[in-house]
Formats: structure tokens, C-alpha cells, sequence
């Protein structure tokens, strides 16, 4: 789930540059975050967005609401073909998806399906294995992030957690062609916004795992490595920092 206060999502616009009347798909919109963020950039843009979760796609749509150059939201299943027509889309793009779904390839062919000849994709993901948190213990620390990256919660299908540095090698393996490769750092030395959403996804995915006698780290590693980031928080002693991928792609003309 990502938010609306992430500033990747403005990147995303920025690497996608659609016309200013074109057509945006997001496949995997969450809540909008990044559909929002062209809506205000891209007043007239025709948004559409796809997610899995209803939930998701109901906060969406209310998001989008008043957008001027229209918006669609729809409930879709990206293992499965996407359900909107061939040459499509101007721009797509897709941010924290590719890590739950079980064929990439699959996935970028349908990507060149939707996009117009000359379209651009950006994709982006965090690469969960460049996670790096100032606090914890060493060697508990490094268990618990690379725990974090290897897990795969009930609700996933399939989980590679070091997806972001396998994206531009996928697009060149796909029908795309790729221009551009970019890294986008989030960092911070308190325990706010994103920061705080990513300790809290860790103590909750590991306990949930956990709970279940899956993952590699047990109930006590993982609140003792939860209490050391609050209390280096506390201590002025907290740094957090992860990479996303970003890869910006076309489909030749």
C-alpha cells in the first residue's frame, strides 16, 4: 500500500510525461495515490485505474471523484489479462506491483498490449533488500530486514522482495524498449511518514509470519528489534533509508 505524501509519486508523472489530454493507466492503483498526483498535474488526462482490492478501488474512485478529464476505477486481477482494449493507453504505470505477481513477463507483454505505438511505461518498486535502519542491533537488524524480504504474507500469491533490481533486465527481456533507469531514495531521521509506515509493515508482516511458524525470525527478535527503533527514535539515534527502481520504457512506434 503506498500513500499520497510519498514523493515517488510525482517522479512517476514526471517520467511518464503523457500528452496533456492523453490516456493514464495504473495497474495496481492502491487508494490513487499516483493517479491523483496526475490529476493535478494532467487536469485533462483520462485516468484509469486497476487494483485487486475492492477497498482499495472504492477509495479511488472517491479520490477521483471530481477529476475534470474523467476517471475509472475497476476491480481486476493483474494475473489475468487486463481488461481494457489493445493500444489504449499513452502512458502506463505500475508502482510496488510486480513483487506479487507470479509471471513478469506475462505481465510487461500486456503492458506493450495496452500502450499506443510510442507509449512510455514506467515502472517502479522498492527493492526491499535495500532497506537500511540506524538503531537495532547488527546482527538482528540484518536478520529482521532480510526476514522482511524473503516473507510472503498469506494474502500474497508469490512475493520477491528484490524485484526492484530484476526490473531492467525484465524490460529488456520484453517486447519494450527501455530508455531510462533511475533510483529514488526515501530517507529520514525520524520515526514519521514513511518511515514509520515501512517499521510498523515490518513488525507486522514478521509477527504475522511468525504467529504462523513461517519466516525466520521468532515473536521475541522481532519486538526486541521494534523496541530498538523506538527507542534510538527517542534518542536522536534513528536513520531510515530504501531504493526503489524506477525504469522508464517505451513501446517502439
Amino acid at each position: 500500500m503506498s500513500e499520497n505524501d510519498e514523493p515517488i509519486h510525482h517522479q512517476l508523472v514526471d517520467s511518464a510525461e503523457p500528452p496533456p489530454q492523453g490516456r493514464v493507466v495504473d495497474l495496481g492503483c492502491g487508494r490513487g495515490p499516483t493517479l491523483a498526483a496526475f490529476a493535478h498535474r494532467f487536469p485533462m488526462a483520462r485516468l484509469t485505474g486497476l487494483d485487486r482490492s475492492t477497498a482499495s478501488v472504492e477509495a479511488a474512485q472517491e479520490l477521483l471523484g471530481d477529476h475534470a478529464g474523467g476517471s475509472e476505477v475497476l476491480v481486476a486481477d493483474l494475473r489475468e489479462p487486463v481488461p481494457l482494449p489493445d493500444g489504449c493507453a499513452d502512458a502506463v504505470v505500475s508502482y510496488n506491483v510486480l513483487e506479487c505477481l507470479p509471471d513478469a513477463p506475462a505481465f510487461l507483454a500486456e503492458i506493450w498490449r495496452l500502450l499506443k505505438p510510442g507509449g512510455r511505461v514506467v515502472l517502479a518498486h522498492v527493492d526491499f533488500d535495500s532497506i537500511v535502519i540506524a538503531g537495532p542491533d547488527r546482527d538482528l537488524d540484518r536478520r529482521i530486514c532480510h526476514a522482511f524480504t524473503d516473507d510472503q504474507q498469506p494474502w500474497m500469491d508469490y512475493a520477491d522482495g528484490r524485484i526492484g533490481r530484476k526490473l531492467p533486465g525484465l524490460v529488456r527481456a520484453s517486447p519494450l524498449t527501455l530508455e531510462r533507469v533511475a533510483t529514488f531514495v526515501t530517507s529520514s531521521t525520524e520515526l514519521v511518514g514513511q518511515a514509520a509506515r515501512r517499521v510498523e509493515n515490518i513488525r507486522q508482516a514478521l509477527t504475522s509470519s511468525a504467529q504462523r511458524g513461517k519466516g525466520n525470525v521468532d515473536l521475541k527478535e522481532v519486538e526486541a528489534w521494534h523496541t530498538a527503533v523506538q527507542e534510538a527514535a527517542s534518542g536522536a539515534r534513528f536513520f531510515f533509508a530504501e531504493t526503489a527502481l524506477v525504469v522508464t520504457a517505451k513501446r517502439p512506434a
